[in-house]
């Protein structure tokens, strides 16, 4: 495996693999861009085409076009290794793992019943009735077969049926969200029944699972759309309907159109708005616009302006502009939505789209013809709805301009509406940190022991000497730490052939640890040299430096024993416990000797 990876990076040159996802702009010997992975106005990511490496000193994300690919994409290694084997001509060595082959299994299984329903729709039931409704939305059928719609005929074990009919085993059906248990019961049904079927996509064309809409005719109880369930592929928080479709053209075009729904992805696309995506039966989320961030920093968005509609707006508008997007709003006469305007008037459509009103500015208007400025209560109403959006702007010059011209609006006072800013301000900055599971780690003092844990881990990442002797004396029990990454690389060191690339590969499944890795490996490994390069850190002597960062854990250590063994003899003498206290002096004693000699 590590010939693939020297064989693909000898082919591939760094600049370009990036220049795909993002802007680079020349700086000296290396090229800097906006990192993607992180809010920031001022460029403080960086690749060296010389070292074929990429690191960010804003988050402190770095490494080289795998862990890159890996992070944009959000895939494992091996994922992100079969992507640039095919982008760099390299023929991978066999290799199947349990947890890859599964994942292959499902993906090959959704792949299967993709085809399955679009033979339904164009050659089964669906021919009539579903290709006629289709037809009278305005779809084409080159526009249907773009997008691979399909039908799911009525009756409980036709996929079933089908697809065990094909050697697959219920057990692998069942993890792509196709079929139901029953209640009481050990026995499945087919989750979509007479439903026209919407293949979701990731953005390499590869299903996850569907949106399916009830038939016209069928059964209207029901849930008029039914998604596929949370998998081990399909995540309805991370995935955009259409991202396959409309990344090239989000990224040449330096902007998107985000929609309510499939159809309006899909009438969007035929006119020829090919940069539309939607959000699949959730609303926006962070992972999401994360997804966005990747081809472009400009959002128009078009959602259906009812009451329900608005509030889901500002919610999604409030998450970009804390997000440094570009916000616009697109709005039609009422009861139109983007299929419906792509089937009548696709001229006007784009008309639309062209002259979206900035976000600020949609709901100024919004808001000013909703309620009347002269009452007072009406005043407090529009303040409060303003100055909470207001507050979700990244860029302090664009909040004092918003307060300024809301000022204006109502003849209020500039001052007063600022302290009444910094009241919602500090209410929203309490609700996100009651929210908030996790202190910003830049914010928290590291401990002297956590330090060196840190210092230690980075040298074994960037030093296979170092991380071959940590392995070896903490099979010999000599010391051990109390962090889970350090015990992973224990345990896996050997097998990863104490290699940091191949060892990311390893534990690519567990998100947290492998970030932890990443971040800590970039900070012991670059930094800018005066001329304001990109620069490899070389540690001359690892083991050496291995030996002190182990010496000064093992004293932390000693000290935090002999703190416990204080404290304990203080109880031991209250208590006038005259053995305990005896058998704690001789110990403290003892520890301290130890300490003394390290």
């Amino acid at each position: 495996m590590n010939t693939d990876v020297e064989e693909i990076k000898s082919r591939l040159n760094i600049v370009d693999v990036l220049g795909e996802y993002i802007r680079l702009d020349k700086a000296g010997a290396n090229w800097r861009a906006l990192c993607p992975f992180h809010n920031e106005k001022s460029p403080s990511f960086m690749a060296s085409e010389e070292k074929q490496i990429w690191h960010c000193f804003g988050c402190q994300k770095g490494g080289d076009i795998f862990g890159f690919v890996m992070e944009m994409e959000g895939l494992e290694f091996r994922e992100a290794l079969k992507i640039l084997a095919e982008k760099a001509g390299v023929k991978l060595q066999s290799y199947s793992p349990e947890k890859t082959e599964e994942k292959s299994r499902t993906l090959e299984i959704l792949e299967l019943a993709t085809k399955f329903y679009e033979v339904q729709l164009w050659k089964g039931e669906g021919k009539e009735k579903i290709l006629k409704y289709l037809h009278d939305r305005g779809l084409k059928d080159e526009t249907i077969k773009e997008f691979r719609l399909g039908y799911a005929p009525n009756g409980w074990r036709n996929m079933l049926t089908f697809l065990t009919g094909r050697g697959f085993k219920v057990e692998e059906i069942i993890k792509t969200g196709l079929l139901v248990k029953k209640e009481n019961s050990g026995d499945f049904y087919d989750r979509f029944r007479d439903r026209i079927m919407f293949p979701i996509a990731d953005y390499s064309g590869k299903i996850l699972g569907y949106s399916a809409r009830v038939a016209p005719g069928g059964d209207e109880s029901q849930a008029k759309y039914v998604n596929t369930p949370e998998t081990e592929v399909y995540h309805k928080s991370r995935v955009l309907y259409g991202i396959d479709k409309a990344r090239s053209e989000m990224k040449q075009k330096d902007s998107v159109l985000l929609v309510e729904g499939n159809m309006d992805v899909i009438a969007s696309h035929q006119a020829w708005i090919k940069n539309t995506v939607a959000v699949s039966g959730t609303a926006l989320t962070q992972e999401q616009i994360g997804t966005i961030k990747r081809y472009t920093k400009n959002i128009q968005m078009f959602f259906d302006m009812d009451s329900a509609g608005e509030q889901a707006t500002k919610k999604s508008v409030k998450l970009c502009l804390a997000s440094d997007m570009s916000v616009k709003i697109v709005s039609l006469a009422q009861g139109k939505d983007a299929a419906d305007m792509a089937k009548d008037n696709p001229e006007e459509l784009r008309k639309n789209v062209a002259e979206a009103l900035p976000a600020m500015e949609y709901f100024f208007q919004k808001t000013f013809q909703k309620f009347d400025k002269n009452k007072i209560e009406d005043k407090k109403k529009i303040t409060e709805e303003l100055l909470a959006l207001i507050s979700s702007l990244e860029n302090e010059v664009e909040k004092n301009y918003w307060i300024k011209k809301l000022g204006e609006g109502l003849n209020i006072a500039e001052s007063a509406l600022t302290d009444e800013f910094k009241k919602i301000s500090l209410k929203s900055k309490i609700r996100i940190s009651e929210k908030s599971e996790n202190i910003p780690e830049k914010n928290i003092p590291l401990a002297k022991k956590e330090m060196l844990t840190r210092e230690l881990i980075g040298l074994m990442l960037t030093s296979s000497f170092a991380w071959k002797k940590a392995a070896e004396e903490a099979r010999e029990g000599k010391f051990d730490l109390e962090d889970n990454l350090f015990s992973l690389m224990i345990e896996k060191g050997e097998k990863a052939d104490f290699d940091f690339s191949v060892f990311m590969g390893e534990i690519a499944e567990n998100r947290e640890l492998s970030e932890k890795a990443e971040k800590i490996f970039s900070q012991k490994k670059y930094r800018l040299d005066l001329n304001n390069n990109l620069e490899e850190i070389v540690v001359e002597e690892p083991l050496k430096d291995f030996q002190l960062y182990a010496n000064e854990l093992l004293k932390e250590n000693k000290k935090e024993e002999l703190n416990r063994i204080s404290n304990d003899l203080r109880v031991a003498e209250e208590r006038k416990d005259k053995n305990a206290v005896m058998f704690l002096r001789q110990e403290f004693d003892r520890i301290s000797k130890e300490l003394a000699k390290l």
